[in-house]
């Protein structure tokens, strides 16, 4: 019975959610029909003066320029994450099981949750300074059309991070996993495939350190000045692609649980734990995994085997000197399996090698010597991997560019983009475990969402709806127009509390295409 009770309340949840999303539009037609009523006595006066100026112009057969609509910075966040996830955003999060007393609650489920999202969107790196934002302007009026609920008050954030204690952050990390997977699913992604798998690279980041325990989770780490530092850290696996995409799908803390411990947690345990969560929430899709020399060990080839698992390890001379020391051999057996590839100021020499023995498994390795000249200085850089695709001629500069080198996607495009770039990965948004494991799961949904808008061409195709000037429309990309992603946040963030969505959100609705471009 209390599951049908549960799933009654679901259901009589979203319909309510519908009713209020179709009275927001009969609210702004309305509004709409005002402004219409108001501007139609200047229209009329200049109704005259306009068809002498322009008779010249409608003559048969002559096609006119389709008039403009201003839109704002703001707009390409509701559009992409309408065209994207077509609403299934609050949905999933209406799913997610609240253990507050709904007789008692003030807010939705769906507000607390996008106030938390865009908190990173906009880049505010503290509640406090949420506080400050939350009551200006249109911020409520946006807030509620992205939540599809109808609250007086934006919430305070202490509000929200009451929630966030108290509830599972688990669904919230399903929440995230499963828009990477609507994006796989609707084929946004295909073409970001190598050889026909998903390049997922998997690493660990240190998130935060203090000096006294902050929890009895902390891993502990003693140095030789007699002082000992208190820290947590996160593995993380990143969806990537040579444009620059680092989508989160799976995240797994690294701790010692309940502070007990013969040898204390860390990176390869936790890979340990989260290959089985990643072949359950991916059971069947092809997935090519990226990983540094760390991982280069017996144990993960077997697992990438027992999984169906393609991988590319870095190789290094120290980690498995045997294979490394045949590998090298092997190369000056078979001098075919030579490409050298030439640029202006660089020239690269790859080497390979297929079915080395290693323990019993067939392994193939390649080898780079990459040679750059600048300013008259010689770098030489060499790489090695470790792979269980068979490398070949057609195919071994794809494997190294595509591959293998995509690795570092997850340092710069993913760990340094949300260190460094103001998303504050590394300030404690919430001191209980529960509240800031949540907070790091809407950090990555919005860098998720940042990632759409930055490299989909949507912003090209908003100008191309917006008014000539000059008798010109000029089209700018994404890059050119805003120079930097500091500079689109801020002024998306000052449109978003100036000004509502304009009408461009609803007209465009499931009448645009967008597509990717780097730039």
């Amino acid at each position: 019975m209390d599951k049908r009770k549960q799933k009654y309340k679901k259901t009589a949840k979203r319909n309510l959610r519908i009713q209020r999303a179709n009275s927001e539009e009969i609210r702004q037609k309305q509004r709409r029909k005002k402004e219409k009523s108001k501007n139609n006595e200047t229209d009329a006066k200049n109704k005259d003066i306009n068809n002498l100026n322009s008779s010249k112009k409608n003559k048969p057969g002559r096609k006119q320029d389709p008039k403009g609509v201003e839109f704002n910075d703001s707009d390409l966040l509701k559009i992409t994450v309408e065209h994207f996830f077509k609403n299934k955003i609050n949905d999933l999060i209406d799913e997610i099981d609240d253990p507050r007393d709904r007789d008692m609650c003030t807010y939705e489920l769906t507000h607390l949750t996008w106030l938390g999202i865009l908190m990173f969107l906009f880049r505010l790196k503290s509640r406090n300074q949420l506080l400050k934002e939350k009551d200006k302007g249109h911020f409520l009026e946006n807030l509620l059309s992205l939540s599809a609920s109808d609250e007086e008050y934006a919430a305070h954030p202490d509000t929200m991070n009451y929630l966030f204690e108290i509830i599972s952050y688990e669904k919230y990390e399903s929440l995230k996993t499963d828009l990477v997977k609507i994006l796989m699913k609707n084929k946004v992604l295909d073409k970001h495939r190598l050889f026909g798998s998903y390049r997922i690279a998997i690493d660990a980041t240190d998130l935060f350190t203090f000096k006294t325990s902050h929890c009895e989770n902390c891993l502990v780490q003693k140095h030789n000045d007699n002082t000992t530092t208190y820290s947590h850290k996160m593995l993380e696996a990143k969806l990537v692609s040579e444009l620059g995409f680092a989508f989160s799908v799976c995240s797994e803390s690294i701790e010692n649980v309940n502070g007990k411990y013969d040898k204390q947690d860390c990176e390869l345990k936790a890979f340990y734990r989260m290959e089985e969560k990643l072949k359950k929430l991916f059971p069947r899709t092809q997935i090519c995994i990226l990983l540094d020399g760390l991982y280069a060990c017996k144990e993960v080839f077997d697992i990438c085997k027992k999984n169906g698992w393609g991988y590319i390890i870095v190789l290094k001379p120290k980690k498995i000197p045997t294979l490394y020391k045949k590998a090298l051999e092997e190369t000056t057996k078979y001098p075919n399996n030579t490409l050298l590839l030439e640029g202006d100021n660089e020239k690269e020499e790859i080497k390979w090698c297929c079915h080395v023995d290693y323990n019993g498994r067939k392994l193939h390795v390649v080898f780079s010597k990459k040679t750059t000249i600048e300013d008259g200085e010689i770098t030489i850089k060499k790489d090695s991997w470790v792979t269980n695709i068979v490398p070949r001629k057609n195919n071994i500069e794809k494997l190294i560019k595509k591959g293998g080198r995509q690795r570092w996607k997850i340092e710069n495009q993913g760990f340094k983009e949300q260190k460094c770039d103001d998303y504050e990965l590394e300030h404690l948004y919430g001191e209980k475990a529960n509240a800031w494991k949540i907070y790091y799961q809407l950090l990555q949904i919005a860098h998720l969402i940042t990632q759409l808008i930055r490299y989909s061409d949507l912003f090209q195709r908003l100008q191309e709806h917006s008014p000539i000037q000059n008798n010109k429309r000029v089209i700018n990309s994404f890059k050119k127009y805003y120079n930097t992603i500091g500079n689109f946040v801020l002024e998306m963030r000052r449109k978003f509390i100036s000004e509502t969505f304009s009408e461009l959100t609803e007209k465009l609705r499931g009448k645009i295409q967008i597509r990717f471009s780097s730039g």
